[in-house]
């Protein structure tokens, strides 16, 4: 059975795209501002292999801390990643 990691980025700025869409038979540019602040790696077999990605990742991103006690999966003050079973 294969994990998947998930981990929450911090300090992650919006990213404005352009895409150009179809409206009463006019193309006309749209722009969308969008937030990419999780990254996902499939295909996970033993905790190593966790722990490397993790460590590749925070050379590269800052790991986002919980910043208060209402989440269900953190404490305040953890690092916000998780580990899920694959189909």
């Amino acid at each position: 059975m294969s994990r998947r990691l998930t981990v929450h980025l911090a300090n992650i700025k919006p990213v404005r795209i352009t895409e150009k869409k179809k409206k009463n038979g006019k193309v006309v540019d749209e722009t969308k501002t969008i937030l990419k602040n999780t990254i996902s790696i499939h295909g996970l077999k033993i905790d190593a292999d966790i722990h490397s990605e993790l460590a590749k990742i925070r050379d590269d991103h800052k790991i986002a801390k919980c910043p208060d006690n209402n989440r269900f999966l953190w404490i305040k003050g953890q690092e916000m990643y998780y580990v899920s079973n694959e189909k």
